[in-house]
């Protein structure tokens, strides 16, 4: 009678699942190292700058940096310290991108997709009143805190720029003139 040895066995199984778990381990950091999985998108960088005149409305340059997806975008304006303490979230504003303008004639949200580096938009001087700049703070009934008012010459405001999800690109101060 013949009689089998099976001890060989067990070590070379062991030997395979070792190199099994090892190789699938590997992958598994390679696959993370060469960014197969999802990461944190990025935030656009970018640098704004503002001119706000009561004579000639309010220009905002794109002074460098990443594109900006006009539809992913938004502009929101708050009065500075210098309009008073405590008052940057009461006059909080998103801006109505259809009052904007991409040359002093020809609307810039409904032509641009993009608002790229040395692009400037403006928003005229006759869309700068309280109610269509303002509407929130025109419902307070404060002419005080109106960016267009000759009383507020000198005065700063805040242009924040930032994505949908929230996420801020750029923020600039801007100081009101006639």
């Amino acid at each position: 009678m013949i009689k089998r040895s099976e001890h060989a066995v067990s070590p070379v199984v062991g030997v395979m699942l070792m190199l099994v778990v090892v190789i699938i381990i590997a992958a598994i950091v390679s696959a993370f190292a060469g960014g197969l999985v999802g990461g944190a998108k990025k935030t656009s960088q970018a640098t704004l700058t503002g001119k706000f005149s009561m004579g000639n409305g309010f220009e905002i340059t794109h002074a460098g940096g990443d594109p900006l997806a006009l539809q992913n975008t938004r502009f929101v304006i708050r009065d500075g310290p210098t309009f008073g303490t405590g008052l940057e979230q009461k006059t909080a504003e998103v801006l109505n991108k259809s009052i904007m303008l991409n040359t002093r004639t020809e609307n810039f949200a409904s032509n641009e997709t993009a608002f790229l580096p040395g692009d400037t938009l403006w928003i005229s001087g006759a869309n700068t009143t309280c109610s269509m700049l303002q509407p929130v703070v025109n419902t307070y009934g404060d002419s005080t805190l109106c960016l267009n008012n000759a009383n507020n010459i000198g005065k700063t405001f805040f242009l924040e720029v930032s994505d949908t999800g929230g996420n801020l690109i750029s923020k600039t101060e801007v100081t009101i003139t006639a």
